[in-house]
């Protein structure tokens, strides 16, 4: 990492989908406790990445840089997430300490058992740890997955579109939550909702094939109001 305070850095990142080119010459990077609003047209690579960051796929050229001990807990539209499935808002949050290699018959530690709690206590759910997630809102649904990442111990959070299915009271709560976990994590949200999502960034990449970074989300939200074509 080039910078102290950087946490990830893209540097002519590249994907493509068979012959199409999702991602081209990507370059940008996060910095530490802030967060960045990922915008742009649908099917211009958001979605891809995010991919690319929570190694669901892997870049074709260029490099992907994390900073040294950091970890990323990935939050994916609510979607991807079955919400039919018999579990407890705990346990859906236990899930989250888990390593990456599961050992047959292992017991939770009473560890991670506190660390769960704590993490549900964090997204506003204590109280409702035993309730199942077909009993829950859209919101509190996001919050839990929200609370799986936190429970990871992960430092970096990055989600898909975790506003997407949301009224405006929920979208609202949820933006609340993520301005208060941006002062201890560094965020990383996909979203639509451009009027919302700006005025609790830091910095936005807007996403059209190639990714266009602007620090200065004043200058943004201006070009925007104007209905200046990015």
């Amino acid at each position: 990492m080039e910078k102290s305070n950087e946490v990830i850095a893209f540097d002519h990142v590249r994907f493509c989908y068979g012959e199409v080119c999702a991602i081209r010459h990507a370059t940008f990077s996060l910095k530490k406790n802030t967060l960045t609003a990922l915008i742009g047209p649908n099917g211009g690579g958001k979605s891809t990445i995010i991919k690319l960051l929570a190694g669901v796929i892997k870049h074709e050229e260029g490099s992907i840089d994390v900073a040294p001990g950091s970890y990323i807990g990935y939050v994916p539209q609510s979607a991807a997430f079955d919400q039919t499935f018999p579990i407890t808002v705990f346990q859906a949050v236990l899930l989250g300490t888990l390593e990456t290699r599961i050992k047959p018959f292992k017991t939770y530690t009473k560890a991670q058992k506190e660390q769960a709690k704590q993490a549900i206590a964090e997204v506003g759910l204590a109280g409702k740890e035993n309730r199942g997630i077909n009993q829950l809102s859209g919101g509190q649904v996001e919050r839990t997955m929200i609370a799986r990442a936190l429970a990871s111990d992960a430092d970096i959070i990055v989600l898909d579109e975790p506003d997407s299915s949301l009224d405006v009271d929920a979208a609202a709560e949820l933006y609340e939550l993520l301005k208060t976990l941006k002062k201890e994590k560094t965020i990383l949200v996909a979203s639509h909702r451009l009027d919302k999502i700006l005025d609790i960034a830091d910095a936005a990449l807007f996403v059209d094939g190639t990714v266009a970074v602007y620090d200065n989300i004043s200058q943004l939200k201006e070009k925007f109001q104007a209905g200046v074509l990015l």
